[in-house]
């Protein structure tokens, strides 16, 4: 027996609810996730400001990646598209990237834990300090916070040139080489900044 549209709704909006509490759930455990996220990447950097900038640099210019990656390396795109497609077809082709990009967004969260925002740098400064008690991670923290700013830009701007020019392999790799050099920029601008 065929299943109708309204059924197939129906069927998703449980999936809906789903993801939309477990996106809540995540938001609000990273708000409490502060001093451990910080701790982790201390500990990992032995307090060395260029291993702790480099972990940084890693976070914020994962999500570009997962973001830019999977539309990079896809298989080129058929020029002369079927008249018929099936609707497994049709979904199938817009979830293709959708767990590479809810992993994105995940990280790009994530990332912004450890980082003092530019508007409001001295409460997330003020943990730094306290876990690291180091000063310089401070400054290379509130340096990376403006500088996330831009390489979250670029990542996106680089699943964009991507998605769209991805018969284009020439793009592609514009693509990739944007999305991977946006942290490593960050890193060496960060670490010229900050070390004499």
């Amino acid at each position: 027996m065929a299943r109708g549209p309204g059924r197939g709704r129906n069927a998703d909006l449980p999936v809906a609810l789903v993801a939309i509490a477990a996106f809540f759930a995540y938001v609000w455990v990273l708000t409490r996730a502060a001093t451990p996220i910080v701790t982790a990447l201390s500990t990992l950097s032995g307090n060395n400001p260029v291993a702790y900038a480099a972990l940084l640099a890693v976070l914020v210019g994962l999500p570009g990646l997962l973001f830019t990656l999977p539309r990079a390396l896809a298989r080129r795109r058929v020029l002369i598209v079927p008249t018929v497609r099936s609707r497994s077809q049709i979904a199938a082709q817009r979830r293709s990237h959708l767990r590479t990009d809810v992993l994105g967004i995940a990280v790009l969260l994530l990332a912004q834990v450890p980082l003092p925002a530019p508007w409001s740098a001295s409460g997330m400064s003020a943990t730094i300090a306290n876990v690291t008690m180091s000063a310089p991670l401070v400054d290379v923290s509130a340096r990376f916070g403006i500088w996330s700013i831009g390489v979250t830009a670029v990542g996106i701007l680089a699943a964009v040139i991507a998605k769209v020019y991805g018969h284009a392999s020439g793009f592609r790799v514009i693509a990739i080489v944007l999305a991977v050099a946006a942290p490593v920029i960050a890193w060496v601008a960060v670490m010229r900044a900050v070390l004499p």
